[in-house]
């Protein structure tokens, strides 16, 4: 078989790629590329390191992908607009994005070129959204939150909402990623996230910010009782969206108390004016290959021309089922499958 990849200059614009693929190395990275070249999109793998990137140009070319290699800094504006050029679409992988996603997008307007992230922090999910007039104004579409956190909170509350029918008072959410391994960029990322030593909670429609500890609970969901803290994270956000609801609360594991499971697990809850409660649970098997899948469903859709122009979460821009869909995920609500 003759190899599809090569090692392109920077500049050189005569390369064409559906996807521009940033971390493509990396611990998300790696399947994403995987999932990417298995839907038959070309791929420009992209990182700041040759020798990792050529290994996963072998090993695609190896089942029959088309890959184009590119070095390229994101700090660096001159080097992310050369490795830009000829793309179809971006898919950014590089956290923490509440740092990293802007010089991205920058760059993706200036060259009206559609934007994707996996990201789940409170600020580069809200710092996304923020730039939808600006997305408008290039003609472009900007996606966030396009991995299982926290498009897997997302898709449960834009159910339990259509079966209401309504806008709930209270909505909570929360996740527990079950991964083989976790990844260097993500242990930065929640770092980076907790660091601040505040937690975010949506109470009247109003932002606020509580020490970080504050509101600890234990959730039952996926089979097992999980002690879980309000976190500063995308599923809020997207929480608040998917529902309209004046009060959200979106919990995150306890990092002292992980367990060692693969299977990854969502929850959310939908509480009316009168009380009545509705739930429902996702269950999906291990973290990183389920946002592999999501992102990669995303982006596919992008390219086929189903996004509309301006900033969105993927569960906004493309309903409850796209999860589903993407990685078929069993949801039940108030126990029952659906």
């Amino acid at each position: 078989m003759t190899p599809t990849s090569r090692m392109s200059p920077a500049g050189d614009r005569r390369e064409t790629s559906d996807v521009l693929l940033l971390g493509a190395a990396g611990n998300s990275g790696l399947p994403i590329a995987a999932e990417l070249a298995a839907r038959g999109l070309s791929v420009r793998l992209v990182g700041r390191r040759r020798e990792p990137l050529e290994d996963l140009a072998r090993a695609l070319d190896a089942t029959g992908a088309a890959t184009d290699v590119r070095l390229a800094d994101v700090s660096n504006a001159e080097s992310l607009a050369e490795a830009i050029t000829g793309v179809r679409v971006v898919l950014s992988t590089i956290g923490p994005f509440a740092r990293q996603a802007g010089p991205v997008i920058d760059a993706c307007l200036a060259a009206c070129v559609p934007y994707v992230d996996i990201a789940n922090e409170w600020p580069a999910v809200r710092g996304l959204l923020d730039r939808d007039e600006q997305a408008r104004a290039h003609a472009v579409t900007l996606v966030t939150g396009a991995g299982f956190g926290p498009a897997a909170t997302e898709t449960l509350v834009l159910r339990l909402v259509e079966k209401r029918g309504a806008v709930p008072d209270l909505v909570r959410v929360a996740a527990a990623a079950g991964v083989a391994r976790q990844s260097d960029g993500v242990r930065q990322t929640v770092k980076e996230s907790l660091s601040q030593g505040v937690t975010l909670a949506y109470r009247d429609g109003q932002l606020i910010r509580e020490p970080l500890g504050s509101g600890v609970t234990v959730l039952t969901f996926g089979g097992a009782q999980r002690q879980m803290l309000p976190g500063p994270v995308g599923d809020l956000e997207a929480a608040r969206l998917a529902s309209g609801a004046a009060n959200v609360v979106a919990y995150i594991d306890n990092p002292a108390s992980r367990d060692s499971g693969t299977d990854s697990h969502a929850w959310a809850e939908v509480v009316g004016p009168g009380g009545q409660r509705l739930t429902a649970e996702l269950r999906v098997g291990e973290g990183v290959r389920a946002t592999a899948a999501i992102a990669a469903e995303t982006t596919q859709r992008i390219l086929a021309g189903a996004g509309l122009r301006g900033a969105w979460t993927a569960g906004q821009l493309f309903g409850a089922a796209l999860v589903t869909n993407a990685t078929g995920a069993q949801v039940t609500m108030n126990g029952q499958p659906t």
